[in-house]
């Protein structure tokens, strides 16, 4: 059996080094002129070694199954710009943001203050905004798993001059708006949670989708202790799971600076409605199909999603 088979299905994923279609495609979507982008015209920073990555993660959201292994693609990846850039690549062929502004949303966290951030913008068809429960997933390629965050958003536009001069208090000044979220888990390599580094961050940083609630004013957490904010999560109505002061930062808006001056600078200006969100406070919860996942956060607010 060859490296690339999948020893359940019998299925070869897209060959590492060829922009070609997945072996055993049907033959009418093979025959299509424009079975795969033009990656040299549509996105000409993306390097020609990370074709095959932009390639795998096309397929397995064109065919809604995981056509390769992260650990296949990731050695053709130097570093992680060269993720960011598949990123990118796609964001353009699939239309998740506009190609003349700044993405509009945005993961971003850290498991320590020690650590560095990351900040991974978000296709905005994947947002569910101001709804009690977001309705189940149309596609899911590996993972249900529900994480219960913070969400930011800032209230005006920012120039990465602006952005460059920023301290943390100044940075906080800039929120209009704070909001509870559940960002959905998901994988489109077929290793999962397992695809190395640099192939969970060209594939969104295990991203599925963004479910936010209700906005309330920014003066809501001025002053908050966050050490003792309590985050209530359960699962199908079962018995709810406890959790205070746990975000990995402790405090949702440390991040604030670094990710506007990375915006800032990535593209050139921060446009007013920006939302961040901030990183879990319950870990991420494995859930299986037909799981209703719910959540609140004491005096911020209250959401759900069924999976």
């Amino acid at each position: 059996m060859s490296e690339n088979q999948d020893s359940h299905s019998g299925w070869n994923g897209p060959a590492p080094f060829a922009n070609t279609p997945p072996i055993g495609l049907a033959p009418e979507l093979q025959a299509q002129e424009d079975v795969l982008p033009d990656w040299a015209t549509l996105w000409p920073d993306l390097p020609e070694d990370s074709y095959a990555a932009a390639d795998a993660l096309w397929w397995s959201r064109k065919l809604g199954t995981p056509q390769a292994l992260g650990a296949d693609v990731a050695p053709l990846l130097a570093d992680e710009s060269d993720a960011r850039a598949v990123q990118s690549a796609l964001a353009r062929t699939l239309g998740w943001w506009p190609a003349d502004r700044a993405p509009l949303y945005w993961k971003s966290g850290g498991p320590s203050r020690a650590a560095a951030l990351l900040h991974v913008p978000l296709p905005e068809n994947g947002i569910h905004q101001g709804v009690a429960l977001a309705p189940v997933p149309q596609a899911v390629f590996n993972v249900r798993g529900a994480e219960a965050e913070i969400a930011l958003r800032v209230g005006q536009d920012i120039s990465a001059e602006q952005a460059a001069a920023l301290d943390y208090d100044s940075a906080l000044a800039l929120v209009d708006g704070v909001t509870v979220a559940v960002e959905w888990v998901d994988v489109r390599w077929r290793d999962g949670l397992k695809a190395p580094a640099l192939a969970l961050l060209a594939d969104g940083q295990c991203h599925g989708g963004l479910a936010l609630g209700e906005w309330l004013p920014a003066s809501t957490i001025t002053g908050r202790d966050w050490a003792k904010q309590l985050c209530t999560v359960s699962v199908n109505g079962g018995a709810p799971q406890h959790f205070t002061g746990t975000h990995s930062l402790g405090d949702p808006a440390w991040l604030l600076l670094d990710w506007l001056q990375h915006v800032a600078r990535e593209h050139g200006s921060v446009p007013a409605g920006t939302v961040v969100t901030t990183g879990t406070w319950c870990g991420c919860m494995p859930l299986s199909a037909g799981d209703r996942f719910e959540m609140q956060f004491e005096g911020l607010g209250q959401l759900g999603w069924q999976f």
